[in-house]
């Protein structure tokens, strides 16, 4: 019910906004990439603080599209990996890893109407951490947590800029595939094994949009509900991201994500990350 609520809900907000326009066969991108270095030293500093700090951050958010006639082929990559360095830390610590790729294949049913199979995959690329004053221990890696979703269901396209992905039936496999934890029940994956599967209903919505000559934004809100285990409690993934150009070259990014999965942790996850350096429009 409250999937059919927020459908109808969402729907009704956009279905005034401007028509859909006449897409072209064949195919099309859209995105930018920011790289960000930071720096800093001091030396005899009376107010104190981290004699040297390095930071390197990179962010691409990508869209690939191919169309031919009724038939969609959507891609969407969101990936990003940042680092930083102190004095006091005496290695590199990761302050952001993800890599999170949405693959949808359409046919259009009506002008705004699509038939849709879509792929998620989310996952990060190198270990995590967590750290203390004098250690550090490992807590996360590639595919640990890792997840699949393959979906089927119907896609609501009114224009260029909104997409409103709905499904009752999704299958959703969780992976922990560092045999660090094959041991321990981790990420909702019980011990002794490497994956589990769920089933259930799902629902994304993602949204773009250029407000100025130099401000876009890009969101996206995925809403998950288990059948087999604690349909209550759903899943959230909330993505935000705001790009803002200053010239051909410089620019900045603010990210903001919000996760809710309990199986991980019963509690809001959120990370922020601000960067200002080289941002290119692809």
């Amino acid at each position: 019910m409250a999937f059919v609520l927020l459908t109808t809900i969402i729907a009704g907000k956009v279905a005034g906004q401007d028509a859909k326009k006449e897409e072209k066969d064949g195919w099309s991108k859209a995105g930018t990439f920011t790289l960000t270095v930071n720096q800093g030293s001091l030396k005899n500093w009376a107010a104190g603080g981290e004699q040297n700090t390095l930071g390197v951050t990179s962010v691409l958010n990508l869209t690939i599209n191919h169309k031919k006639g009724k038939y969609n082929w959507n891609n969407y990559f969101d990936i990003g990996l940042g680092f930083q360095d102190a004095s006091s830390f005496n290695r590199f610590r990761k302050v952001d890893d993800r890599i999170d790729i949405t693959s949808k294949y359409g046919y259009a049913v009506t002008k705004k109407w699509y038939a849709t199979l879509l792929l998620n995959v989310n996952t990060q690329a190198l270990p995590g951490y967590a750290y203390t004053d004098t250690s550090s221990i490992k807590i996360s890696n590639f595919f640990t947590p890792g997840k699949i979703l393959l979906s089927a269901g119907a896609d609501f396209r009114p224009n260029d800029h909104f997409s409103l992905f709905v499904s009752p039936i999704s299958i959703k496999w969780v992976f922990k595939a560092d045999d660090d934890f094959y041991a321990i029940d981790k990420f909702g994956v019980a011990a002794n094994k490497k994956s589990y599967s769920e089933v259930g209903a799902y629902a994304s919505i993602k949204y773009n949009k250029s407000i100025t000559r130099w401000a876009s934004y890009t969101g996206r809100l995925d809403l998950f509900s288990n059948y087999k285990r604690n349909p209550q409690n759903v899943d959230i993934l909330f993505t935000n991201l705001l790009t803002l150009k200053f010239n051909k070259w410089l620019g900045s990014t603010v990210s903001l994500d919000m996760i809710y999965d309990d199986d991980i942790l019963k509690k809001l996850q959120m990370k922020e990350i601000f960067g200002l350096g080289i941002t290119l429009k692809i």
